[in-house]
Formats: structure tokens, sequence, C-alpha cells
């Protein structure tokens, strides 16, 4: 049966645990900590050998762990005299990258790659129009510009539209939109290259200005109507794009 076993900080309580799952049960137990509330960014977890006493394991187990836990981004590990093992701060990129990565595995289809990237930003539009600061206003309007600039060149609009929905993402100050957009942009980026025109380049700068105003007026049902308005015709695009030349010609 395992025991708990004080480490001499008096920093809380380990359960030790059994050799043949001891890795497993050491990241367990140290995410559901974090996901309990009980650590937080920067924390002090304890040195290598403070630890695997704690745990009731060889240095060598509590380094697998540890590899694990780094690898997933929750701890991070330093060596030398000031040394040991802290809860690792925070870094959405690195979580865009992984989740963009998972999605792409599992198949995703860029259908429902758009439809989670609508939700996503329909709520975040909603938030702008409540959240969004003067600073924000203004990043959003150059970046706008920088669109306007690249109206003829087809994947440098893309690049700079893309950028303009995330400015607008950030302007909801909510880190979890903003997480899960940055991870849905890398999906998306390639499709809407492909199917990109100047003509129809023109229109989605129109949108995005209507857009802008909308938020700008503190509009948030407008902001909603516009932001699913535009996804519902990326996603009849993509599925025109896909049918092949005899379909219809896209809007």
């Amino acid at each position: 049966m395992a025991r708990s076993v004080a480490p001499p900080d008096g920093s809380g309580r380990w359960m030790q645990v059994r050799a043949s799952t001891a890795s497993a049960e050491i990241v367990a137990q140290i995410r559901q900590r974090l996901f309990d509330g009980e650590l937080k960014p920067g924390d002090f977890l304890g040195t290598e050998g403070s630890l695997s006493a704690q745990f009731g394991v060889s240095r060598i187990t509590l380094r697998d762990a540890l590899r694990i836990l780094e690898a997933n981004g929750i701890v991070e590990v330093k060596v030398g005299k000031a040394g040991g093992v802290r809860v690792a701060h925070p870094n959405p990129e690195r979580f865009a990258d992984a989740l963009a990565v998972q999605l792409m595995l599992a198949g995703i289809s860029r259908t429902e790659i758009f439809d989670a990237q609508m939700g996503a930003e329909v709520r975040a539009a909603q938030l702008a129009t409540e959240q969004a600061t003067a600073a924000d206003f203004a990043a959003l309007d150059a970046q706008l510009a920088r669109a306007r600039a690249h109206v003829d060149d087809a994947e440098g609009f893309v690049r700079e539209s893309l950028a303009f929905h995330q400015q607008l993402v950030l302007a909801s100050h909510n880190r979890a939109l903003i997480a899960q957009f940055q991870a849905l942009r890398h999906l998306s980026w390639n499709v809407i290259v492909r199917t990109s025109t100047p003509a129809l380049s023109r229109k989605v700068l129109a949108r995005h200005e209507r857009l802008l105003a909308a938020v700008k007026r503190r509009d948030a049902v407008g902001a909603a109507e516009l932001v699913t308005a535009h996804f519902t015709q990326i996603i009849e695009r993509y599925r025109r794009d896909e049918a092949g030349p005899s379909a219809p010609a896209p809007l």
C-alpha cells in the first residue's frame, strides 16, 4: 500500500509509488495537483534528490517522469547548484502547435476546422465589442491597412487577413480563445491560400471593414453575424473547390 512521506521543507506530501508504474504515477500526481489548483507557475517542487525520496523511487525513475512532464510543458528542470524542479510558466504558442499537430494526426476535416474556428471567432468578436481598448482598435486599424496594401497579392493578403483575425481574437482578452485560434490558423492557412483570388480578397476586405466597424460601435450581435457569414462563405468556397471544376463558381 502506498504511504505518504513528508518532504524536509514541509511543502506538501507525495504518495510513494509502485515500481512497475512509478513514472506514470508521478506524472499523474503532479498533473492532478496542477488541475486541483494546488500548484501554480513557478512553484518549486524540490530537487531531484528530494523528489526521488518523497516518491520512493530511484533518480532514474524520477528522471523518466520529469522528461514526460517537461515534454508536456508542466515542469521546468534546471541543473546545477541553484537547480531543481519548478512548475512551468505558460506558453500558449507551444500549446497551439501541439494541438494543431494532434488535430492533423486525428484526421480532423477542414470543414470541422472551419466550424471550430467560426465558433471561437464568433465568441471572440462578441467579447471584443465589450473588452477592446483604444490600443486594440489602433492595432486592428493598422492590421486592416496592411491587408489592404496586399489586396492584389493572394498569399500576402491571406497572411495579413489571418493576422487581422488574430488581432480581433486578441481584442477579446480571452486567453483560451486566443490559444485555440492560434492552433486552428495553422490548419486553415493552406486551404484559404489555395482558394484566394484578388477579386475575392476585395470582398473579404470589405467584410473585415464592416466587422471592425461593428466592433467599434460595440455591436455584439452585428459582429457575430458578420463572422458567421464570413466563415459560412469560406466553407462553401472550400466545398466547391473540393468538388472540382464542374462545380459552380465560388463566391
